[in-house]
């Protein structure tokens, strides 16, 4: 699910989407980053649009209704048979989070190109500025709701233990911080920070080294899995590494310890320092 090159002679045989996102609700990342810069052939994908800010919420970011997510897709020129490649400028989240958007509404013909744009450019390709126009897609939506977890099932997991919950949160907020009185975590989770997924150069680490952060963590890939963080885009990075061990399955808390912190009493928050664990 991971492509460590493009060539530009095959760009026409695919959709490839500039997924380039930052949080701040000021920043148009279509005018900032997609005209600035992209990938020839490339189209804008808007986060903020697809799963926007939720106000008013305890779930950070939303997940978008069908009919939204079909149309969307369709007017970029996808359909269901249609490869899509997903890329950003920066930190590869919002690729990992589109990847597994088309995912959940049943598209499997979706990768990330390994390390962005960074990546493109290092390997001397070029960019432009051109918006490519395309024709309208047909895409019919298979929702995975599998692959979805909400606040009470994953009390339901929580006190069952059937499922491995991780965590791809920073230790600083993963572990609790007596002196700060901070961090905390869902119970029994397992912390694989979202950073530790890449080498330097931003492209995601080897197949055994991914493997032996699960196995470090404690977290059994022949076992049932769900992915969190603190608003459900960095999980969506550990989901994709997963996948690249072979596991297809895993789902993802998408309210993630912004919605669990607000919603659960104090015995629900596992505050652990990291001398302790």
């Amino acid at each position: 699910m991971v492509v460590d090159k493009l060539w530009p002679e095959f760009l026409h045989c695919l959709r490839v989407l500039d997924t380039s996102w930052v949080p701040d609700a000021d920043v148009d990342g279509y005018k900032q980053f997609y005209q600035e810069a992209h990938i020839p052939t490339a189209l804008h994908f808007d986060l903020k649009k697809v799963s926007p800010p939720v106000s008013g919420s305890n779930v950070k970011f939303k997940i978008p209704d069908t009919n939204y997510f079909q149309d969307y897709v369709e007017n970029l020129g996808i359909s269901n048979s249609t490869h899509v490649i997903a890329y950003d400028r920066f930190n590869t989240r919002p690729s990992f989070r589109t990847w597994f958007l088309f995912r959940l509404f049943g598209h499997d013909k979706i990768s990330v190109l390994n390390g962005g744009l960074r990546q493109w450019i290092m390997n001397g390709f070029h960019v432009t500025t051109e918006e490519p126009s395309v024709e309208k897609g047909e895409f019919k939506v298979n929702f995975k709701s599998h692959l979805l977890r909400d606040y009470e099932a994953m009390v339901k997991i929580v006190k069952s233990q059937k499922e491995q919950i991780m965590d791809a949160r920073g230790s600083e907020s993963f572990y609790y911080s007596e002196t700060e009185d901070s961090g905390g975590h869902i119970p029994g989770s397992k912390n694989i920070p979202f950073i530790s997924l890449f080498n330097e150069d931003g492209t995601v680490k080897s197949k055994n080294e991914l493997k032996k952060l699960f196995d470090d963590a404690g977290i059994d890939l022949k076992l049932p899995l769900v992915s969190s963080c603190l608003t459900g885009m960095t999980a969506c990075g550990l989901i994709a590494a997963a996948n690249i061990l072979g596991k297809d399955d895993v789902s993802l808390y998408n309210g993630s310890f912004t919605e669990w912190g607000a919603l659960s009493e104090p015995s629900l928050i596992a505050k652990i320092t990291k001398t302790d664990s």
